[in-house]
C-alpha cells in the first residue's frame, strides 16, 4: 500500500546550539530531487544533510559529556588544530637535531659549539675561510680539565711567541707528549694501545688553539699514533710506556739532531772564505751551518740578515753570530732588499723552511718568495736548508688557500722603534734646551705671572703627554675605523723555479725530487 511521500516524511529542525537532541528517523522511501516542504513552511532534509546531522550531534554529545567529566577533547573534534600542533612539534624536533653538532669526537662537538663568529673581527672575504686567534682560543676553557700541564704550558708559549720555528715546536711538543705518557694510566675495562691514542688526541685538540699545527708536527704525530697502534694488548703499561718513551728520545736523534749535523756539513761546502751570504729572519740549521763554518772549518766570511715585522727574528741571529769573531754581520729590513742586493756583492742566498710541498714550492715565513724572486732576478742561487721530516704530500699553488692568520696588532704595534738613535735624541734633546731658554726669558719678564705661566706649563705637558701616546699608539684604534683592514699573514709560497737546490740529510737535490725524497722518508719512518 503506497503512501504520499508529502505525510511519510516529518519535518526536521536543526539545532541552533550545541546540546541533546532526538536523532530523526529516516524514512524508507528515497527522497525526491526537489527538497519538499512541511505544512507549515519549513524544509525537509535529504538523507545526505541527515547523516551530516548525525555526526554533529553525536560529536557534540561526546564533547559535553568529556567537558562534564574533565577528560580531554575528542582529537577529530579539533583535526586541524592537533595538525598544527603536530607540524610545530616536528619543526622543534628537526631544529634540534639541527642543532646538534656532526661530529664524532666529544671534543670536537665542544670546540665546534665553542668557536662563536665575531662580527666585529675585520677579515677581508679573501681570507675569511682562515681561522683568528679568537676562534682557536674560545674553545679552550672547555677542555682545559682534562689537559696535561705540559701541554697547557706549551701552548702559552706557542701562542705568545716564545718557541718560533716549526723544528723547535716538533721538538717541544715531543717532550710535553713524554710527560703526558709517564703520567698516563689506562682506565678499566680497556687498553693502553686503544685508550692513549684518544687521551693524546684531546691534548693535541688544545695544543690546536695555541697555533695551527706545523706540517713536522703532523708528521710526527702520525707516526707517534703507529707506534701506538703496533704495542701488543697484553703488555704491561710500565714496559710501554718505556718503550715509547725510548722511541720517542731515539726519533728526536735521529730525524731532528742528527739530520741537522748531515745538512750543516752539506751545506757548508757552499761556503768559503771570503764569501758573502745573505738569509733571511731565524733558522736553526742556518745558525748551525754558519757556526761550523767559522768555528770548526775557520772560515771568514760574511753575513746579510735581512729581518721584517712582526717578530723579528733575525735579530735573535744576528745577536748569536756577531759574537763569533770570524763572522762579520750586517742586518737590515726587507723594505732595503734592492738596495742590500745592488750594493752589495752577494754570493748566495740561504734560506729556512717551514715545509716543502710536493710539487717543489718551499712554504715558510712571510717575505722569503721576495727574496727569493729578488735574488733570481739578479742570478743569485738559492738554497733552501729543510729536513725530511718537513715534507709534505700536499699540493698548493698559492698561500691564500692554506695559512696562519696573525694577530692586526701585531703590525700596528711599534714597540721596536720607541729606542731612538743618537742623531735625533741629540736634536730632541737641543730643542728641549731652546725651550726651556725661552721658558726662563718668559719667566724672568713676567714674574707678575707665575702661576699663569706655571698652569701653562702644566697645560703643555699634559699635551704633549699625549701627543706621544698617540704618536706611541699610532693606529691603535684601527678596528674602530671602517675603512681600514690589516691584514696579518704569516706564510707564502716560493715557486720551484726560483731556487736551485734542496739540501736535506738525504742529499742535495732540485726541487722536482721532492716526492723522491717523500718516498724515502715514508720507507724509513
Amino acid at each position: 500500500m503506497s503512501t504520499d511521500s508529502s505525510t511519510a516524511t516529518p519535518a526536521v529542525a536543526v539545532p541552533e546550539a550545541e546540546g541533546s537532541t532526538t536523532a530523526p528517523t529516516t524514512p524508507s522511501t528515497p527522497a525526491t530531487p526537489t527538497t519538499p516542504t512541511t505544512p507549515t513552511g519549513e524544509k525537509k532534509l535529504s538523507n545526505k544533510e541527515l547523516k551530516e546531522l548525525k555526526k554533529l550531534e553525536k560529536a557534540a554529545k561526546r564533547a559535553a559529556a568529556k567537558a562534564a567529566t574533565g577528560a580531554p577533547a575528542d582529537p577529530n573534534a579539533n583535526n586541524q588544530q592537533q595538525k598544527g600542533n603536530n607540524a610545530q612539534q616536528q619543526q622543534q624536533q628537526q631544529q634540534q637535531k639541527n642543532a646538534k653538532p656532526k661530529t664524532a669526537s666529544h671534543i670536537k662537538k665542544q670546540m665546534e659549539l665553542a668557536k662563536v663568529k665575531e662580527d666585529n673581527h675585520k677579515i677581508p672575504p679573501m681570507f675569511g675561510h682562515l681561522e683568528t686567534r679568537e676562534q682557536r682560543i674560545s674553545s679552550s676553557p672547555q677542555i682545559a680539565n682534562i689537559v696535561h700541564p705540559s701541554i697547557l704550558s706549551l701552548t702559552l708559549k706557542i701562542s705568545t711567541y716564545r718557541i718560533v720555528g716549526s723544528t723547535a715546536r716538533c721538538k717541544a711538543m715531543l717532550f710535553a707528549f713524554k710527560d703526558v705518557i709517564v703520567s698516563y694510566k689506562t682506565p678499566e675495562g680497556t687498553s693502553l694501545t686503544r685508550n692513549l691514542t684518544s687521551h693524546l688526541s684531546h691534548q693535541i685538540e688544545y695544543l690546536k688553539t695555541g697555533r695551527p699545527l706545523s706540517i713536522s708536527m703532523g708528521n710526527t704525530i702520525r707516526w707517534l699514533k703507529q707506534k701506538i697502534s703496533l704495542i701488543p694488548i697484553d703488555m704491561p703499561d710500565l714496559e710501554a710506556k718505556n718503550i715509547l718513551c725510548e722511541q720517542i728520545d731515539q726519533f728526536i736523534s735521529e730525524k731532528i739532531d742528527y739530520s741537522d749535523k748531515v745538512i750543516t756539513q752539506m751545506a757548508s761546502k757552499h761556503i768559503n772564505n771570503g764569501s758573502k751570504i745573505l738569509t733571511y729572519g731565524h733558522s736553526e740549521v742556518l745558525k748551525q751551518t754558519f757556526k761550523y763554518c767559522a768555528i770548526e772549518e775557520k772560515k771568514n766570511f760574511e753575513i746579510v740578515i735581512v729581518d721584517s715585522k712582526p717578530l723579528f727574528e733575525g735579530k735573535k741571529l744576528a745577536k748569536e753570530l756577531s759574537n763569533i769573531p770570524n763572522i762579520k754581520c750586517h742586518y737590515a729590513l726587507i723594505n732595503s732588499l734592492s738596495s742590500v742586493l745592488e750594493n752589495s756583492d752577494v754570493d748566495t742566498v740561504f734560506l729556512g723552511a717551514h715545509s716543502m710541498l710536493s710539487n717543489g714550492r718551499l712554504y715558510s715565513r712571510v717575505g722569503t718568495a721576495l727574496i727569493a724572486m729578488s735574488a733570481n732576478n739578479k742570478n743569485i742561487p738559492v738554497l733552501v736548508c729543510c729536513e725530511s721530516i718537513k715534507f709534505s704530500d700536499k699540493v698548493q699553488l698559492d698561500s691564500v688557500t692554506l695559512n696562519e692568520l696573525g694577530d692586526g696588532d701585531d703590525l700596528v704595534n711599534t714597540k721596536p722603534f720607541v729606542k731612538n738613535g743618537f742623531n735625533l735624541e741629540q736634536y730632541l734633546k737641543t730643542l728641549e734646551l731652546e725651550k726651556s731658554a725661552n721658558d726662563q726669558q718668559q719667566q724672568s719678564n713676567n714674574k707678575q705671572n707665575k702661576k699663569q705661566q706655571q698652569q701653562q706649563q702644566q697645560n703643555k705637558q699634559k699635551e704633549n703627554s699625549n701627543k706621544e701616546k698617540e704618536n706611541d699608539s699610532t693606529l691603535s684604534n684601527w678596528k674602530e675605523i671602517t675603512k681600514l683592514n690589516i691584514l696579518n699573514i704569516l706564510y707564502d709560497l716560493t715557486p720551484p723555479e726560483y731556487i736551485q737546490k734542496i739540501i736535506t740529510e738525504v742529499g742535495a737535490l732540485p726541487p722536482s725530487s721532492v716526492p723522491v725524497i717523500l718516498r724515502e722518508y715514508k720507507a724509513s719512518a
